[in-house]
């Protein structure tokens, strides 16, 4: 193995400052004795929380070396201390979160020294950041990486390439995020990584075949940095991060009851049904499943994006089960449908982003029951539009819903991969390939918004033919959601539903509660 080679050095401290106009310095250390970057960092950490040096970024190689967390049962070494001895690898025990790790040469690690209270960052937040970085890291570097819920770090599939551990203090970070560049991945043979069993170890190196210069990934990590944690990160003016605001009298509901809804959710759980009104915690379940109605989430409950506004986990998913088409009528016959709405995930794995899935629902639902009436919301189907919709055409009539969500200026925060005029073509199409269905789209409020922005979606949906809209208030449904800015009163959104009968739009609800199929089996708004 390589790293047992008794000439590793270790390379004086090299510091690189970058000069921006909120304080951030970025520190190259080189390759790093372990125990020589913790002192570091312990004793930058008690100059940040004074306030003696500005937020600041560790950047290392590190010689070999295995740590150990702080939660014990996470801690699992695959080989005693003395043989780690003989491979000239140091075991060192620390009080960052997570288990067992390893470092070595090759292997890009950056500890950050950030007060994030300046920074208006909660530590789920933080977290997501620096997934969010090593993301984009890697796709710079040709690897496509996932984050898996409840699991910090990075995952190609079910291999695991970044790992996380973090620890905060009078809210000032230290530790950080570990890549697999092109370290020698035998290291890991002598742990079980964070302590998860049967877990495969990656690397770019691995996954691609190609080498890269170590300076010049770390002059891209750098890149990121800067983005990342400045004060001229991309978030519209208006938008306050981590912003406290206590819910509001009008948005508190009691918990849901009734024999319907316990009827609802048995005939859900025996047929094995995911719901949007589960996955992405949905504050009108309780209402909507006492009146005999859910909305149905097909293609699996696992996202192929990671939308900042949304709850519902991202990750690879399995491919479309052949058996939910059949399982649906079952629901529908149970529960006397006279009115389904249908939704999914994004699935840009699938080649017609599961449009053809939705036709087979719909197609074995009517079957069985012929006055059942379609509503479908869908993804963005990117890349496959007219595919998709020539598909949909055998699944007429229904009303066909995509949802815009928020003004375009947001997207760069909350919606990953989602593009406003992508969305806004998509409606289009629909209306021109399918005459005879209505369209629909939902937006939300209390992001940042503007009213100028929210009145120009109103009026660039009606100019692409939309006939419904659904207008509600965003609600945190995560601890690692976006946090709501503003919570609009109900006057408010009396307000926008008479903007848009005003503008056009034949089927309108607009009010704090609002989802794009809240009510949507009434033939008139309300």
């Amino acid at each position: 193995m390589k790293f047992a080679q008794s000439d590793v050095t270790i390379e004086p401290m090299k510091t690189v400052e970058k000069t921006i106009s909120s304080p951030l310095r970025i520190c190259d250390c080189g390759l790093s004795n372990y125990r020589k970057s913790l002192r570091l960092q312990h004793e930058m950490q008690g100059k940040r929380r004074i306030g003696e040096i500005p937020n600041t970024i560790l950047i290392v190689e590190h010689a070999p070396v295995i740590t150990l967390g702080a939660r014990q049962s996470a801690n699992k070494l695959q080989a005693g201390r003395e043989e780690l001895a003989k491979w000239n690898i140091d075991v060192v025990e620390i009080r960052r979160g997570g288990g067992t790790t390893a470092h070595n040469p090759g292997q890009l690690v950056f500890y950050p020294i950030l007060n994030l209270r300046e920074l208006n960052l909660g530590i789920n937040e933080y977290i997501r950041e620096l997934e969010e970085i090593g993301i984009k890291l890697l796709e710079q570097l040709g690897v496509n990486s996932q984050r898996r819920k409840g699991f910090p770090g990075l995952w190609v599939g079910d291999k695991k390439i970044a790992s996380i551990g973090v620890r905060v203090s009078k809210f000032v970070t230290y530790h950080g995020m570990a890549i697999n560049i092109q370290n020698d991945l035998g290291i890991f043979d002598f742990i079980i990584p964070c302590g998860l069993d049967n877990v495969e170890i990656t690397s770019v190196l691995k996954e691609t075949g190609k080498q890269h210069e170590m300076n010049r990934v770390k002059e891209r990590l750098k890149e990121l940095l800067i983005k990342n944690f400045s004060d001229k990160r991309d978030f519209p003016p208006t938008v306050q991060r981590n912003t406290k605001v206590r819910l509001p009298s009008w948005l508190r509901r009691p918990l849901p009851s009734g024999e319907t809804f316990k009827h609802t959710e048995q005939v859900l759980s025996s047929l094995g049904l995911e719901t949007i009104c589960n996955s992405a915690n949905c504050p009108n379940r309780g209402q909507c499943w006492a009146r005999g109605t859910a909305t149905v989430l097909i293609l699996g409950s696992i996202c192929t994006r990671n939308c900042k506004f949304c709850s519902v986990t991202v990750g690879k998913p399995a491919p479309p089960d052949p058996t939910e088409p059949e399982r649906l009528a079952e629901m529908a016959k149970k529960l006397g449908l006279k009115y389904l709405v249908i939704t999914s995930v994004n699935r840009d794995d699938l080649p017609d982003g599961g449009a053809g899935h939705f036709r087979d629902c719909i197609k074995t639902v009517r079957q069985d029951c012929p006055d059942v009436n379609f509503e479908i919301l869908t993804p963005d189907f990117r890349n496959c539009q007219e595919k998709a919709l020539r598909i949909l055409r055998d699944a007429l009539p229904f009303v066909f819903a995509h949802n815009v969500e928020m003004v375009p200026s947001l997207y760069p925060i909350a919606r990953a991969g989602g593009n406003y005029q992508r969305s806004l073509d998509l409606l289009k199409m629909a209306k021109e390939t399918c005459s005879n269905i209505q369209t629909k789209s939902s937006i939300m409020l209390g992001l940042g918004e503007t009213d100028d922005e929210v009145e120009q979606v109103l009026k660039d949906l009606r100019n692409v033919g939309c006939d419904r809209i659904t207008i509600g208030q965003y609600l945190k449904p995560s601890k690692e959601s976006l946090d709501v800015v503003e919570y609009i009163p109900p006057a408010g959104f009396d307000l926008w539903g008479q903007k848009a009968i005003e503008l056009g739009f034949s089927w309108v609800i607009s009010s704090p509660f609002a989802r794009s199929s809240y009510f949507a089996e009434r033939q008139d708004s309300v």
